[in-house]
């Protein structure tokens, strides 16, 4: 059952919908869009049913014609359903990537209903600098592979990825390699041995606020990364920075009696993605 209107303002805020900044110069539809993301991937009503426009209207005082455009938006996005005489239904749910051997993020988001789309916005070879050589523990005047895109899903910007790979690996890469996984990449000339990673709470910055539309102190979750081959050598390093609305990590981990790693820590089969 649905709140009523009066209660929801209160309710959304506490659930950390932000109200809508009449300053910006951002549309008002665009901000309700963007909020309405939010509260669907979060959605947890067993029915599915979605608030119907007059509670969107008192919940972000606007008319009715402002709340329908953001509606209709979300429908062809395929975010929610609507149905006449019976309401507006959510049809998406929360993003999860599960962790484990196949690492399959690009099968994991296609089999929840929302393929990936990436958009490149930094493909770059360059000086690695002290830090990124410290990182991929490199000399800081060899050459690197700098690599940044933002992921989609249902056309809805959800992940932020840096990546830095040695440049003399990946010399035959091109900008258009990319829009698929590097990681996946990386698998069908190298034997990669295993995965490092690091999972923290964060706080949207300027990047997030202009390529994930999130509001400015929004949370998100950061997922630092690092890659080796066979030889232990680093073949990628990097994060990625994701809507902490939107998406959720599971992870999947071998157990064994007396401690032992398995054979290899990267599956061989399947599509892997980072």
């Amino acid at each position: 059952m649905h709140e009523p209107s009066s209660n929801l303002q209160a309710l959304e805020l506490d659930r950390g919908t932000p109200p809508l900044d009449r300053t910006s110069p951002l549309p008002l539809y665009a901000q309700i869009k963007q909020r309405l993301i939010g509260i669907i991937m979060r959605w947890q009503q067993a029915d599915r049913r979605f608030y119907s426009d007059e509670q969107l209207c008192t919940l972000f005082n606007v008319s009715r014609d402002t709340v329908r455009q953001a509606l209709s938006e979300l429908v062809q996005e395929g975010l929610l359903t609507r149905s006449r005489g019976l309401g507006t239904f959510v049809s998406a749910r929360k993003l999860e990537e599960r962790f484990g051997p196949g690492m399959d993020f690009l099968g994991q988001w296609a089999a929840n209903g929302t393929p990936m789309q990436s958009m490149p916005l930094v493909f770059e070879r360059r000086p690695a600098g002290d830090s990124i050589a410290a990182t991929l523990e490199l000399d800081a005047r060899a050459l690197i592979l700098f690599i940044k895109r933002v992921r989609s899903a249902a056309g809805v910007p959800v992940a932020i990825d840096y990546r830095y790979l040695p440049a003399a690996l990946v010399a035959d890469w091109t900008e258009e390699s990319v829009r698929g996984s590097p990681l996946h990449l990386l698998w069908q000339s190298h034997d990669l041995r295993n995965g490092d990673f690091a999972i923290e709470a964060g706080i949207a910055g300027p990047e997030e606020v202009e390529y994930l539309h999130l509001a400015a102190g929004a949370p998100v979750l950061i997922r630092t990364l690092r890659y080796r081959d066979d030889s232990g050598r680093l073949v990628m390093a990097g994060h990625t920075v994701h809507r902490g609305d939107l998406v959720r990590y599971l992870l999947n981990v071998p157990l064994s009696r007396d401690g032992a790693r398995p054979a290899s820590d990267v599956d061989r089969s399947g599509v892997h993605d980072d």
